[in-house]
């Protein structure tokens, strides 16, 4: 009897396991920090990470100091960054944050905006679906913050203030 229990015991722990909510693992880059559900991956090249969770839902988010910028400003590093990416030339954004332009990744039209603030610059770029994004990738985006103080406050203002 008491081994026919441990063996139910033991039987609830491993489905309980099995069934269980995917956890976030954390995800650090140099300036900040996001939580990845399971069911996403992030990337990272030239400073840039790119979170996706499905084929064509993502965002991608890079922040540079001034002299990880080039020494670029803001409408500069837009210029550049529009350039890389075969892109329309960047207008100043709607709410005054800073510059915006579309460009083309694969088959997927992208929104790309650049913000700044005191010594730092805020790349962010995502499918122009984002309000369809699924759930997993709803929650990497919430989870977004920075390492710091400053980069936190960057991402506060330029991600989820102007929402």
């Amino acid at each position: 009897m008491r081994y026919a229990l441990l063996g139910s015991l033991m039987a609830c722990v491993l489905l309980s396991g099995l069934c269980g909510v995917a956890v976030a693992a954390e995800k650090k880059f140099n300036h900040y920090s996001i939580d990845l559900p399971g069911k996403c991956t992030a990337t990272e090249k030239d400073g840039i990470a790119t979170v996706s969770c499905g084929q064509d839902s993502f965002f991608a988010i890079g922040i540079f100091t001034k002299a990880e910028a080039g020494g670029l400003t803001p409408k500069q590093f837009a210029e550049k960054q529009s350039s890389r990416l075969k892109g329309t030339a960047p207008v100043k954004a709607d709410d005054g944050g800073g510059w915006a332009f579309q460009a083309m990744s694969g088959r997927v039209m992208t929104h790309v905006d650049v913000s700044s603030e005191g010594d730092l610059t805020l790349l962010f770029i995502s499918d122009v679906s984002d309000k369809d994004w699924p759930e997993a990738l709803q929650k990497a985006y919430d989870s977004l913050r920075g390492a710091d103080d400053a980069s936190d406050s960057l991402i506060q203002k330029s991600l989820f203030e102007r929402e």
